[in-house]
């Protein structure tokens, strides 16, 4: 007699999907990242600007 423990393995085979290395979240985030970072430097390099333009004037240059 054969020892049937679990069931015979079957012939199909599991499509499995290719993982992305990225979740959909990472790459918002990443996204967001990108677009915002150039934004803020912007807005520092502007408040620098404003804030030297008043130190200048209170020098009275």
């Amino acid at each position: 007699m054969e020892n049937q423990d679990g069931p015979e393995p079957s012939n199909l085979h599991h499509i499995k999907r290719p993982r992305l290395r990225l979740s959909r979240t990472r790459l918002v985030m990443l996204l967001l990242l990108i677009v915002a970072i150039p934004i803020f430097i912007s807005l520092a390099n502007k408040a620098v600007r404003e804030n030297s333009e008043a130190i200048r004037q209170s020098f009275g240059r």
